[in-house]
């Protein structure tokens, strides 16, 4: 699945901002609860994917 966006506020918690994920795209990436992601940042962007349990 490609082409989806939305927008999401930054938020405040335990001193870490934050961005929630939208369901949308936790289940086009099969993302759940406890999975890692990796964050890649490059001229003022971000990119992250779930990444792969060996």
């Amino acid at each position: 699945m490609t082409g989806l966006k939305f927008r999401r506020k930054v938020i405040m918690s335990n001193r870490s901002l934050m961005v929630n994920i939208p369901q949308e795209i936790a289940e086009a990436m099969e993302i759940e609860k406890g999975d890692e992601i990796e964050i890649t940042y490059q001229e003022k962007s971000f990119t992250c994917k779930k990444k792969i349990k060996n």
